[in-house]
């Protein structure tokens, strides 16, 4: 599938979020767990340490932020996993660990929602340019 620039400009926010098995290629760079919850005052997720934080948030939950480096954006991208999508990620960086590649970033239909979802891939995302730098460079 062929991109086009207009096409991926979702992809190339804060908290990208890819259409269903549309990817996005991206560099791990740290996981962190944290506190989330709805402000109804800011009308959006915030993310918090510590739990006396959260009295006037909503639906609070226990998430694992993970802090990636954003290749079409080329700035950092920040992505909340379940439990379930944590495991399958490090799953995925154990094989780049292992055998080098690139970390793809997608989401698949599982049971009538879209989960988050990572892949290993060899080549890099085809009609996308990429800049090639290194990541201790950027940051």
């Amino acid at each position: 599938m062929i991109l086009l620039e207009k096409d991926i400009s979702h992809l190339k926010c804060f908290f990208p979020r890819p259409a269903e098995n549309e990817e996005m290629p991206v560099q791990f760079i740290d996981m962190q767990e944290k506190l989330a919850g709805w402000s109804p005052r800011l009308k959006r997720s915030v993310y918090v340490d510590d739990f006396k934080d959260t009295e006037d948030l909503k639906r609070v939950r226990e998430v694992t932020v993970l802090r990636v480096y954003n290749w079409l954006s080329d700035r950092e991208s920040l992505i909340e996993l379940s439990e379930m999508e944590r495991l399958q990620f490090e799953e995925v960086v154990d094989m780049f660990i292992k055998h080098s590649g690139e970390i793809r970033y997608t989401r698949v239909k599982k049971g009538g929602r879209l989960v988050n979802h990572f892949r290993l891939e060899e080549n890099s995302v085809p009609g996308v340019d990429v800049k090639e730098k290194l990541l201790a460079d950027i940051l």
